[in-house]
C-alpha cells in the first residue's frame, strides 16, 4: 500500500531534507528524511524509503511538505486515520506528521506535483521576536516596496534561472516557470510568495535577495533579471504548498508551459 504523507517541520536544526553520507568521522546528518525514516522503521518493524516532494535545504522550513511511503509486505496494519499520531509519537518535536492518507499506486510525490508555493518572511525593524524569529529574517535597513513590486513582474515568467541557482546541483535543465512572485505587507513583515512549476536550489532565496537589492535602491526594478541579487538566509523561507492535479499555477501558466523561454 502507497501512503502520503502531509509534513511539517521547523528546519533550524536540520541539514536539508536528505539523507546524506556520513561524515569522515562516522557522524551522521540530522535530515527530515532521515528521522522519518527511523519513525516508519520503528512502526513498521523494516526500512521504509520515505520520498519527499522537494529537498529543502538546510535550515529551510515547511508547513506542507508531501512524501510518499510503501508499506511494507506483512507490516503492522494501521488505519491511515491512526498513522499521523502513531508517527508522531516516534518523531522528533520540530517535524509532524499532519496528515495520512492512502495514494493511488501511481502517486508519486515528487513526480505526480504539478508545482510548488514558496512564503519569505523578511521582519522590518531592529530585532526579531525571538520565537518568531525562527521562521523570519531581519531587514534593518529600509526598503522601498513599491521597487520590490515592480522587480516581482520583471522576474515573473517561464525562462531559464540558471543564474538564480546556488551550485552544486545537475537539474538537467534551469528553465523554469516562476508563475506568481508577490510581495505583501502585514505591519511590520513583508510575506514573498513564490509559486512556480519547479524552484533550481536556492532559486527562491535569490529572488528574495534580488528584491531587497530593488528595495535598497542598489539596482533599478528592471534590472532584476540581469543582476540576481546575493542568496537570503535560509531561515525566512518556508515550503508553504505543494500543488497537485487538479490545483494549478496561478495565471494559466499550464497553458502555455511550451512558450518560448525568454532569454533573461
Amino acid at each position: 500500500m502507497r501512503l502520503k504523507l502531509d509534513l511539517a517541520y521547523l528546519g533550524k536544526l536540520f541539514e536539508g531534507w536528505q539523507v546524506q553520507a556520513p561524515r569522515a568521522d562516522g557522524t551522521g546528518a540530522r535530515t527530515v528524511q532521515g528521522e522519518l525514516e527511523k519513525a516508519l522503521k520503528d512502526l513498521f518493524g523494516s526500512d521504509v524509503r520515505a520520498h519527499g516532494a522537494g529537498r529543502t535545504d538546510s535550515g529551510v522550513h515547511a508547513d506542507g511538505q508531501v512524501a510518499h511511503v510503501e508499506v511494507p509486505e506483512g507490516s503492522p496494519l494501521i488505519p491511515s486515520k491512526n498513522l499521523s499520531r502513531a508517527l508522531n509519537s516516534k518523531l522528533p518535536e520540530d517535524v509532524r506528521v499532519l496528515a495520512a492518507s492512502e495514494a493511488a499506486p501511481d502517486f508519486h510525490s515528487r513526480y505526480s506535483a504539478i508545482g510548488k508555493v514558496y512564503v519569505y518572511r523578511l521582519r522590518r525593524g531592529e530585532f526579531l521576536h525571538p520565537y518568531r524569529g525562527l521562521v523570519e529574517s531581519l531587514a534593518s535597513e529600509p526598503l522601498d516596496v513599491a521597487a520590490m513590486r515592480a522587480a516581482a513582474t520583471v522576474l515573473v515568467g517561464r525562462r531559464d534561472f540558471a543564474p538564480f541557482s546556488l551550485t552544486g546541483s545537475d537539474p538537467g535543465t534551469t528553465v523554469r516557470t516562476l508563475a506568481r512572485l508577490d510581495v505583501e505587507e502585514e505591519d511590520s513583515l513583508l510575506l514573498i510568495t513564490a509559486a512556480g512549476d519547479g524552484f533550481l536550489r536556492g532559486m527562491v532565496r535569490r529572488l528574495v535577495g534580488t528584491l531587497r537589492d530593488a528595495g535598497r535602491g542598489r539596482i533599478r526594478p528592471e534590472d532584476a533579471l540581469a543582476k540576481p541579487g546575493p542568496t537570503a538566509e535560509a531561515r525566512g523561507l518556508t515550503l508553504a504548498k505543494v500543488l497537485y492535479p487538479p490545483e494549478t499555477l496561478p495565471g494559466n501558466f499550464l497553458a502555455t508551459a511550451v512558450a518560448p523561454v525568454s532569454s533573461g
